[in-house]
């Protein structure tokens, strides 16, 4: 091998090192790129969804929790202005609209939320992923019939749209 020979494979050589170490390199750094992409890319919400689940909630006559993930925990998971709501006497209907109209309890009882708030009207909707992507929260505005005010509440939802928490009037703190 003379040595034209010998510099023209060491120059091949080289370079194929060289695009080796460019593509396993180009490899490696997608393969992360990718899978933080992935992890930090959060699933559109379902406005529709949403909604349907915020309305059956409030606005429904059956007010069965259908939508709630646990049931058997539902008390200790609804706040209202701020304490939980726990086995209290007075239904959730009762407190919230106590809390809402800020009077005492009627005796007869306040019926189903569509008594006091503008049936299916909810305003300022936001919502946002928590940082685990495993869970994200809903806030917003029902207004009241009577008076047209702004009544607060919050609902923590799983990624399937079952709700874990929730919460209404002031003091919401998530």
């Amino acid at each position: 091998m003379n040595k034209k020979s010998a510099l023209t494979l060491g120059s091949i050589g080289g370079v194929l090192v060289i695009l080796i170490i460019i593509i396993a390199f180009m490899m490696t750094g997608k393969h992360k790129t990718n899978s933080q992409s992935s992890s930090s890319k959060l699933p559109k919400i379902n406005q529709a969804k949403l909604m349907k689940r915020i309305d059956y909630e409030i606005f429904s006559v059956e007010n069965d929790s259908r939508y709630v993930e646990n049931i058997d925990n539902y008390h200790d998971n609804t706040f209202i202005d701020g304490v939980v709501y726990g086995d209290r006497q007075a239904s959730v209907s009762d407190m919230v609209y106590s809390s809402a109209t800020k009077k005492d309890i009627p005796s007869d009882g306040a019926g189903n939320y569509n008594t006091f708030f503008k049936e299916h009207e909810i305003e300022n909707l936001t919502t946002k992923w928590e940082k685990d992507g495993n869970s994200f929260v809903a806030k917003g505005y029902f207004v009241v019939k009577d008076t047209g005010k702004k009544y607060p509440f919050a609902f923590e939802f799983n990624a399937g749209y079952m709700i874990l928490q929730e919460w209404y009037g002031r003091n919401i703190k998530i």
